[in-house]
């Protein structure tokens, strides 16, 4: 599969978490091309489902949503204010390209007053998300008649950078990117006879109080599960106990992580020479994670890690053969889930 292609189809298709609408139907599109038992909820979890019916059943996860705003009101002038929906940080928004959509999409920048009309001292203050204004060039009546309060504001919609190394940078990589992780899991696995049933959900509003993640692992009720999501990449004024290595999978241990399934990530890890890290969790992942081990009667839950540089921005940059090997790791894993699943997950005495 061509991992590029479908990164850019999915990271130019909006989707504010709470507004995945678009984004699900895209998801599902790529499923189909790997299993025909494909569906959605009421929430817009998109699933597949492929390997043994019969079988103990994985849940396989990763967050489709993405950071974002919200209009929150227009000016006499036309001008659009703007609140925080998920996660954006408001020092990366002045001068960024954005994109409202509204009846129709809507381009515009983020504007802020400039050093020479403010008063002395502001220039050394972080500006806050009702000091920004989105400028779309139109008048007043033409906003109010394109844009309601209401509508969600993306980053606009470029595709990736291609950079040096195999290397790209972009928008909502966290955790799109890591939804193509799950494809590439699929397409290694195509062609196996698995003797568990897999079911991979692409979840909603995780950003927003991991909604999808309850509500998908809820709903499937597995044996066990897999949650894929980025972490922090080493990046300037970083500390190392914060991040992983940009060319290594990152494998969740803590009281999150089951202590079996963080064995069985390891093991495949390790079984197929690919390089990777314990990512130490000294409490919450704040990750789908977190709520799929709380679900049911609980459910013994991994975590693998994408390191990430620059998270929550619009030039989040990710190694694709780093992604490549986050497939390769949760692939093996599942394959070795079979009748015995059981004393696999068996905690020792």
């Amino acid at each position: 599969m061509d991992m590029f292609q479908i990164i850019t189809e999915l990271t130019t298709t909006p989707g504010v978490s709470g507004n995945e609408d678009r984004v699900c139907e895209v998801i599902k599109k790529w499923f189909r091309t790997y299993t025909d038992d494909v569906w959605s909820d009421v929430m817009n979890n998109a699933y597949a489902r492929f390997g043994n019916p019969d079988g103990p059943t994985i849940l396989l996860m990763a967050h489709m949503d993405e950071i974002g705003m919200m209009v929150a009101g227009i000016e006499d002038n036309g001008m659009v204010r703007i609140y925080n929906v998920a996660g954006v940080d408001p020092r990366v928004l002045p001068g960024s390209e954005v994109q409202i959509n509204g009846k129709e999409t809507v381009p515009a920048v983020v504007g802020a007053l400039p050093p020479h009309l403010q008063k002395a001292g502001d220039n050394t203050k972080n500006y806050k998300i009702e000091d920004l204004l989105c400028d779309t060039g139109l008048p007043a009546e033409e906003v109010k008649e394109l844009i309601r309060i209401g509508d969600t504001v993306s980053f606009r919609t470029f595709p990736p950078m291609k950079l040096k190394n195999n290397t790209i940078a972009g928008k909502t990589f966290d955790d799109r990117a890591c939804v193509v992780a799950l494809m590439e899991v699929m397409e290694i696995l195509k062609n196996y006879k698995l003797e568990c049933n897999v079911v991979v959900c692409a979840s909603i509003q995780e950003e927003n109080g991991l909604k999808g993640g309850i509500t998908g692992a809820h709903h499937i009720d597995p044996d066990m599960a897999i949650a894929i999501d980025v972490c922090h990449a080493p990046q300037p004024g970083a500390k190392p106990v914060d991040y992983t290595a940009f060319d290594k999978v990152a494998i969740a241990r803590g009281g999150n992580i089951h202590p079996k399934m963080y064995k069985l990530l390891k093991e495949s890890a390790e079984e197929q020479n690919i390089s990777w890290d314990t990512d130490v969790m000294f409490a919450r992942t704040g990750t789908d994670a977190w709520t799929i081990q709380i679900q049911r009667g609980g459910i013994p839950t991994g975590l693998i890690s994408l390191p990430l540089r620059y998270m929550h921005t619009s030039v989040e940059v990710i190694s694709l053969d780093t992604l490549k090997n986050c497939a390769k790791v949760i692939a093996g894993a599942v394959q070795k889930i079979g009748a015995d699943w059981e004393e696999t997950l068996c905690l020792d005495d």
